[in-house]
Order: C-alpha cells, then structure tokens, then sequence
C-alpha cells in the first residue's frame, strides 16, 4: 500500500490538474469581492451624481424660462399701454380737429378737413394695426361723411374707433388664448368697418343733407339720436367684448342664467361685461357732448355750460349700450354658432368633428350680428329719444 501522504498529494494533483467544467461556477475570491463592491458603489454614486445635475439643469431651464415669460408678458402688456395711451390721445385731438373744421364756418374748410382728417383717422388705425388695408380704405368714407355732417357725429366716431382699439389691446396676451378670430391691435377689415360704419354714414349724410334752417327739427332730432344710438351700441358691445372677456367669473348664457360657458362664447355674459357695456355706450355719449360744446367754445361761448346743457345725452348713451349689448348677446345665444374645439382648446364659431356645441346655430355671422343689433337700437333711440 503507498503511503497516505503520496495518496493526498495525488489527490490534490489531480484535482488541480482536470480542468473546470464549462459553465461552472467559479467561487471568486475576497479581493474581487472587495473590487467589485468599490465598483459598484462607485458606479452609483456617479450615476446619483449625473442625476442630480440633470435635475438642477432642467430647474435652472424652468426658472429661466418662466423668467423669460414674465418679462415676456411685463413688456408686451407694458406695449399694449403705452400704444391704448397713444390712441385715446389720438381720439381726443381728433374731437378737437373735428370742433375746429365746423367751427371755421366756411364751406370749403368743412369739406376739405372734412376729408383729410377721414383720411389722416384711417391712416393712424392702419399704423396701428386697428385696420388692415382694406378696413383703412373703408375708414376714409366713413370718416368722411361722418365729420362733415356734423361735429358731434365726427367726435363720437372718433371716441368709437380709438376707444374700442384701445380697449382691444387691453390683455391682448389672454385674448389670444381665447379668441379664435384675435389679432393683435385689432386688424378689422372692410366687412368689418362697413358692419359698424355704412348704416350711421348713411343717416350722417341724410342728416347733413336736410341740415337747413327749415328742416324738421323732429327728424333732425331722430336722426341723431339713431346715430347716438348706434355707435353706443357698437362701442359698448365692443367694450363689452374686449373687457368682458377678462372677468374673473365664469359668463352666464343670457337665454339660460343657470348656465356657466366658456369666456368667448357667444351670448355668454358677467357683471363685468354689463358694466363695460355701459361705458362705452357713455364714452359716444360724451363725445357727444364735448364734440358740441368744443364748436361754441372755438366760435366765443361758454364750453362749460354748454356741457352741462347737453350732459343728458351720456346717460342716453350708456342705455342704448347696454340695449345694444342685451340684444347683441341675444342675437348670440341663439343665430351665432358657439362651440369647443378639442384641438384648439379654444371656442370657435364654426361646427367640426372635433368642436363640441355650446349655444346656437350657425344663420349669422358676428359682423352680421353687429350690424343688426347696433341698427334695432338706433331705430329703437329714434323713436323714443331726440337730441
């Protein structure tokens, strides 16, 4: 028998010399146990490490960009009142250049600043951005036949346009969210100026037409006051719109109180947009009454006094607003289309396969609705108001 030491060190010989098996596992040692754990500790910590600067990058992008967008909004809001400052300086000089033209009391004088200053209102709208082209052209004979026929018809078309411009780039940055049809500054076209312009030119050149010492004083009254009774109607709707819009409560729909709509929906109404309503039915009011008064003042009279003789006819301005809002609304809730657009995220006047219906039907349009509306309350100033 061979000796047991000669046994196991064959033994271990052995063992030693036959080769692992293939897919065995092999037992690591603990210095790699050691390494390994260093690594992996190493690893998790340069991971953490690029985490957490991925986070602090994407925070200081946030920061910035938020950042970015209040200056953003300061400077275009910061734009917006200095350009509404420049247009209601603008309306306010353009009631002294009426007074003057009908203050010279000479014919040519009339006609000819008559023209100019239709022409030089068009020309700071389209400057503006409150008109495109074709608005600008259609502003010229507006303006014209609405400062000749008289000084107070040209003071309050003055105080209409500058006044709703102004108020159209109050919180412009909202309205974008909300109005489909928003421009900025206002941009009207022709059907635009024509809806709230052709009807009172009409009646302001009638008006200058019969404007002799031995016409009706009865329907000279009932002309101006269809005229009064339009533009309040046009501006207060306007003002309405553009003011309203911004009320921190949700709108009613007029023809059903209980229901809350979407802000822009048409026939949708607040406290806030009822009170705009009334202003800028006012505003023509008073232009009314200082376009007047400016002419006795240039001509040797008394401004003040005739101010006070005349301060009825704001109030008459701010009813037929708020008339002309109340029927404009109604027209809204019911012949002009109202729905949600799911892709917009945005009320819109046209039905589609992704717009959800809120009120109306699809018959007028919302110049059409302007023009019928603004036309009922000046029919409706001519039969019980005369000025």
């Amino acid at each position: 028998a061979a000796p047991m030491s000669t046994t196991v060190t064959t033994t271990i010989a052995a063992r030693r010399a036959t080769p692992r098996a293939r897919g065995a596992p092999s037992r690591p040692t603990p210095a790699a146990v050691l390494c390994a754990r260093r690594t992996g500790a190493v690893r998790i910590h340069v991971e953490n490490d690029v985490a957490d600067r991925q986070q602090n990058r994407h925070r200081r992008k946030r920061v910035i960009s938020r950042a970015s967008a209040v200056d953003g909004s300061a400077d275009a809001s910061s734009a917006a009142a200095t350009g509404s400052t420049t247009l209601l300086v603008a309306g306010a000089l353009a009631v002294g250049a009426v007074a003057a033209t009908h203050a010279a009391g000479n014919g040519v004088a009339r006609l000819v600043g008559s023209a100019a200053l239709g022409a030089a209102l068009a020309g700071v709208g389209y400057a503006k951005q409150s008109l495109d082209a074709s608005g600008a052209l259609a502003a010229i004979g507006v303006g014209f036949g609405s400062i000749y026929s008289d000084a107070r018809f040209g003071s309050a078309l003055a105080v209409f346009f500058f006044a709703s411009s102004a108020a159209t780039r109050v919180r412009s940055d909202v309205k974008v969210k909300i109005d489909e049809h928003f421009k900025a500054g206002g941009g009207r076209d022709w059907v635009q100026v024509a809806a709230n312009g052709f009807v009172p030119t009409i009646i302001a050149m009638v008006y200058a037409l019969i404007a002799v010492p031995s016409a009706n004083v009865s329907l000279q009254g009932a002309l101006a006051s269809a005229f009064l009774g339009y533009y309040s109607c046009c501006c207060g709707d306007t003002f309405a719109s553009e003011l309203g819009v911004l009320s921190k409560s949700r709108p009613r729909l007029i023809i059903d109180p209980m229901r809350s709509v979407e802000p822009g929906t048409n026939g949708g109404v607040t406290a806030l947009g009822w009170s705009a309503s009334a202003a800028g039915g006012a505003a023509v009011g008073a232009a009314f009454v200082v376009g007047r008064a400016a002419v006795v003042a240039l001509s040797g009279g008394d401004f003040l006094a005739a101010c006070i003789q005349d301060a009825i006819i704001v109030v008459y301005g701010a009813i037929a607003g708020v008339f002309g809002s109340f029927v404009d609304s109604m027209l809204g809730a019911t012949v002009q289309y109202s729905g949600f657009c799911s892709v917009k995220d945005k009320v819109v006047s046209k039905p589609g396969p992704t717009v959800s219906r809120i009120s109306g039907c699809e018959f007028l349009s919302n110049s059409a609705v302007n023009l019928v509306s603004a036309s009922i309350t000046a029919v409706v100033a001519a039969m019980y108001v005369s000025i």
